[in-house]
């Protein structure tokens, strides 16, 4: 793995040192992080929400608004229509609970993975209207719905988009300039659209870059934040944070910009002990072992949203979404312990699955494989696309898997920095039936008999962008630093930057020269460190399932450098500075 040191503008970081009176390392890893303002600066340490934008901002809001409350008014059927994913499931359960907060006839739908697809369908649509409703509302899905649109227009049905992936193209979508804000974009013909990317023409550059990377459930929380008419503080607005926070995180939005300020808050409450958590996060916290602990970002990211994604995954969503909305206490825990079987249920077939995609990666030449397209008849399609992440941390490739079935074949993909997946679809759309999807994550469809041609496009196109440059790992730096600077009032100054994710990834610092003065392994396959500074200082350090290492970079007395982050470990009631080792080389 190479190192890359983060360049830095050391003026704009003596800048904040002096003006926003931040430690000289904060400042640089603020500036690392886009945030070179004083004042900025001060907003993303403190994290107010008070500071969040008006959902006013949203082009196509004071429409849907209207059509939401006239819906109330009249008694007439709303159904929230979400996707059965977490950041669905969570949008969904949040405006559900909202509109019946409102009094509102409100019903949900989310569709099964496994007979239905992602997003609206005619099918869906046409039970909806049968069974009397007169307004649909999207959550997390329909920005790429063109025909669907269209449909729900045939039927009657009004239709609300509430979305956040990548707006697509089609010669029959709606082109003109209206009320959702479509100057210059292509859009289904829905009588409104919420996208991050669809604001009043008069919002400044400084709040669009804020809520560019709502996720589904927050754009649905800014929906929700106008029915009410309640400010993101307000009192009323606060225990929905919970799913926000949820959402946001499984789905691996960027935590930057309004995203950061909704899961610091989120977090907050998800941690709470004092009875005020909703009876669902509750039981899932007491069946996962989680009460009593400070929930983080990866509490979230490998506990608790596996659960509520799994009933999506291997069964229908509505089980994670009556969790999420169901008041009873008993009812919850049911559920809870439910998704929890299902969740090791789906743990197992996704070992399994990893390992049949590990061979078949195997088999090809590295060097002519720009990604790997891989097919199968026997795989699940609602674990195919957590295998397709575990294959790209492993091959460092992008990587799609196909589940086939009557000559279909449904697909996720996943990619790596410097090749835009959503962008690399789109130039094999010929051979698509349909996808969707972000930069690093994607779905799709496709006719078995263009599983070869797709395969053999996608890997020119990774090969002709990358190159072979693109295929080594690179480790960010943000700092070198002294062990001796790492005190424990640096690290609480170092959490203020909290949460990490994606966008505000964990600091990377870096030492050289360190001498290794004592060496062991622990935990079967985790190598504990005592390293020691030219300064005097020595600090511990555990780099996780790097056992390997010991007696061959690694051994008593031997001078290494780290890339590491700097943690506080907590044991007997005292605390110290260890170092959590990402990357370790031998040095001089």
């Amino acid at each position: 793995m190479k190192w890359v040191l983060a360049e830095c503008d050391e003026k704009a970081a003596a800048v904040l040192t002096r003006d926003a009176g931040v430690h000289p390392l904060i400042a640089r890893l603020l500036v690392n992080r886009g945030v070179v303002d004083p004042a900025a600066a001060r907003s993303f340490l403190n994290c107010d929400l008070s500071l969040l934008s008006s959902p006013a901002v949203f082009a196509g809001m004071e429409r849907a608004t209207a059509r939401i409350r006239k819906a109330v008014e009249g008694r007439e059927q709303i159904v929230v229509y979400g996707d059965y994913d977490v950041d669905g499931v969570t949008g969904s359960a949040l405006l559900y609970l909202v509109l019946k907060r409102l009094n509102a006839g409100v019903d949900s739908y989310i569709p099964d993975r496994m007979t239905e697809g992602y997003g609206l369908n005619r099918g869906a649509l046409e039970r909806l209207k049968t069974s009397g409703a007169g307004l649909v509302i999207t959550v997390d899905c329909g920005i790429s719905a063109v025909d669907e649109a269209e449909t729900a227009r045939s039927l009657g049905l009004d239709l609300i988009i509430t979305d956040h992936h990548e707006i697509g193209s089609s010669s029959r979508s709606n082109k003109e300039n209206g009320p959702n804000g479509s100057s210059g974009l292509i859009l289904p013909d829905a009588l409104s659209i919420l996208h991050p990317w669809l604001l009043l023409p008069e919002v400044s550059p400084e709040v669009r870059d804020q809520v560019s990377g709502l996720t589904g459930v927050g754009v649905a929380f800014k929906l929700a934040q106008a029915l009410l008419g309640l400010d993101a503080c307000d009192a009323g607005m606060r225990p929905y944070l919970d799913l926000v926070t949820l959402g946001t995180v499984a789905d691996v939005g960027r935590i930057m910009g309004e995203n950061r300020v909704l899961v610091r808050h989120g977090l907050e409450l998800l941690s709470r002990q004092d009875g005020s958590l909703r009876p669902g996060i509750a039981a899932l916290k007491q069946v996962t072992g989680l009460n009593g602990k400070k929930i983080s970002a990866g509490t979230v990211g490998f506990t608790l949203g596996p659960r509520i994604n799994a009933s999506g995954r291997l069964e229908r969503a509505d089980m994670a979404f009556r969790l999420l909305t169901t008041a009873s206490g008993d009812e919850a825990r049911e559920l809870a312990e439910a998704l929890d079987g299902v969740n090791r249920e789906r743990q197992d077939v996704e070992e399994r699955i990893q390992e049949e995609a590990r061979k078949l990666c195997l088999k090809q030449d590295p060097a002519g494989t720009g990604a790997f397209v891989l097919a199968s008849r026997d795989w699940h399609p609602g674990v195919i696309g957590i295998v397709a992440s575990r294959i790209v941390e492993e091959f460092y490739r992008p990587t799609a898997l196909i589940c086939v079935k009557d000559g279909i074949g449904k697909g996720s993909a996943r990619s790596i920095p410097g090749f835009d997946l959503y962008h690399g679809l789109l130039q094999c759309r010929d051979l698509l039936l349909g996808f969707g999807g972000h930069k690093y994550a994607a779905g799709f469809s496709l006719s078995e008999d263009k599983i070869v041609p797709f395969r053999e496009r996608l890997n020119a196109l990774v090969l002709e962008t990358l190159g072979k440059e693109g295929f080594f790992r690179t480790q960010t730096v943000d700092v070198a630093v002294p062990l001796d600077e790492l005190t424990l009032d640096l690290l609480s100054e170092i959490e203020k930057l909290a949460p990490f994710g994606q966008g505000n990834p964990e600091p990377r610092l870096g030492a050289r020269g360190l001498q290794v003065i004592s060496s062991r392994i622990v935990g079967g396959n985790h190598l504990k460190l005592r390293l020691k500074h030219e300064s005097g200082t020595s600090l511990d350090a555990i780099a996780f399932k790097r056992g390997d290492l010991l007696g061959r970079i690694v051994r008593d007395g031997a001078r290494v450098a780290v890339v590491f982050t700097p943690r506080v470990n907590a044991w007997n009631g005292s605390m110290s500075v260890e170092l959590e080792i990402k990357d370790l080389k031998p040095d001089k």
